[in-house]
């Protein structure tokens, strides 16, 4: 069978999953009560309820109970049409299978705070195409600009009394009539762009709040047990990173759970010490490697937050503008992860690079200092059984680091990319040095695709079948892109 299950303990239903399945994991342990992950549902178009399921089974393997799930602008709003027909073809937009994903995960013992952002972001952010007046205003005093990542759009005011109505309506249609049976909302303090309005200069949060206080009310007294995820940019009054503007000093409530990031919302242990559960957000899982997840692990532990639930995201939409700045991106479908080989209606989740990650997650949620020596045994029966070697244990760790080197929220490794190696050197973008270390780690993968080349361990052949796919990759003209 060439096609294995996403996880031992899943049922017959999840056996058309790549690789070979994890083990069961022991019931987590402190120090975090709160294990799971984030991730970006809304540009994740192409998957569908068999394929959510397949990865929600994946995260109870995991050890997480809870999963942030980013809904804004991924539900058949019916009072506001435009905030989804930027993402028509996405599959819940189209069936809306959310309560079922909803109940799917309860029964694997997850919890699911559904995500959006206030004034911006997706779905939100496509208000202003009917409502221009309502856009925000930048610094220098003009309308605010096209941004966004895949949902492009304009953030709003949240000094204008119509934007606040229009974010109370939107959220109240997500949380009470589509999905009444969501454990919380998340709610993402915008990390891109703010209103600086007469208005709103110097009270932009004190506003942003409004909207926050008046929500967080209504679903607590629905759900007086009900999760509501904030950042702590309304309670700490210090300068919001990547923002010069202080933050706001409203009196903080411990039933919000606050939310820390390293880019965006800084780890604050004044009010972690007022909270009942606080939360770290990192990129380790989608972009790097196990060592980081450690370090996020550790950090979490060191910070005093009950929760790491980091970002699990992994994007497969179709660009219509520049993202990041990248032309060759447009009008391709997103490569989630830098796995070319999946179809588009088939999740990474299983694969053999994103399982050591997912597995280092598990480990390491558990027991931040464990030793990467006793990591890599564990990671060596898990893939290849009890005749794991070190040699495979240490290829195994060479392929995810191939697949995680230089990686991006829309951009694969160059590694596994020639249209992205192409596109940097088109722009000057790329050093001899660089393209040099490009030449070694490839070189690398040759070697690891001919040792494991006839083996007839299941998960060394797992191995192979990847390699010589990237090897492949850089096969005829494409070979020339390497040349200095």
């Amino acid at each position: 069978m060439s096609r294995r299950r996403f996880l031992a303990s899943a049922s017959a239903g999840a056996m058309a999953i790549t690789g070979v399945p994890l083990r069961s994991a022991e019931k987590p342990a402190e120090p975090f009560a709160q294990r799971g992950y984030y991730v970006t549902f809304m540009r994740m178009p192409a998957y569908g309820l068999t394929e959510w399921k397949e990865i929600l089974d994946g995260l109870q393997t995991d050890g997480a109970n809870l999963l942030l799930l980013w809904m804004g602008g991924a539900f058949r709003s019916q009072q506001f049409p435009i905030t989804w027909a930027f993402n028509k073809e996405h599959k819940n937009v189209r069936h809306d299978f959310g309560r079922e994903l909803i109940a799917h995960a309860h029964s694997r013992g997850i919890k699911v705070l559904l995500g959006l952002t206030p004034f911006g972001y997706d779905g939100v952010n496509q208000y202003p195409m009917e409502h221009p007046e309502l856009k925000a205003v930048k610094q220098d005093g003009q309308p605010a600009d096209l941004s966004g990542i895949y949902c492009w759009g304009w953030n709003l005011c949240p000094s204008q009394a119509e934007s606040q109505q229009f974010m109370l309506e939107y959220t109240r249609e997500m949380f009470f009539e589509f999905y009444p049976e969501a454990d919380g909302l998340m709610i993402e303090s915008s990390d891109y762009a703010i209103c600086h309005c007469d208005d709103c200069r110097g009270r932009f949060f004190e506003r942003e709040f409004e909207f926050v206080r008046a929500i967080s009310s209504e679903v607590w007294r629905a759900k007086p047990q009900a999760t509501v995820v904030v950042y702590p940019h309304y309670f700490s009054g210090t300068k919001v990173p990547g923002f010069d503007v202080p933050a706001a000093t409203q009196q903080f409530n411990p039933r919000w759970t606050l939310f820390f990031t390293p880019h965006s919302a800084h780890l604050d242990a004044r009010l972690i010490q007022q909270t009942r559960t606080s939360l770290w957000w990192d990129e380790a899982p989608a972009l790097h490697d196990p060592a980081a997840i450690q370090r996020g692990a550790q950090r979490a532990r060191a910070a005093g937050v009950t929760g790491y639930v980091p970002s699990l995201e992994a994007y497969s939409f179709v660009p219509t503008q520049r993202e990041e700045g990248q032309q060759y991106l447009v009008g391709k479908r997103q490569v989630p992860l830098g796995f070319g080989w999946l179809r588009p209606e088939q999740h990474p989740y299983a694969e053999l690079p994103l399982r050591v990650n997912r597995l280092a997650y598990r480990e390491f949620s558990r027991q931040p200092d464990l030793p990467f020596a006793e990591f890599k045994q564990r990671l060596g029966r898990n893939i290849f059984g009890d005749a794991a070697t070190p040699p495979s244990v240490e290829d195994l760790l060479e392929l995810q680091r191939v697949f995680a080197r230089e990686r991006t929220w829309c951009q694969a490794s160059p590694l596994v990319s020639p249209e992205r190696v192409r596109a940097m050197k088109e722009r000057g973008a790329l050093k001899d040095s660089q393209l040099a270390g490009y030449r070694a780690a490839l070189e690398r993968v040759r070697r690891m695709e001919e040792r494991h080349r006839n083996s007839a361990d299941l998960g060394e052949r797992e191995l192979h079948r990847i390699a010589k796919w990237v090897v492949d990759q850089w096969s005829g003209a494409n070979a020339k892109l390497l040349e200095p």
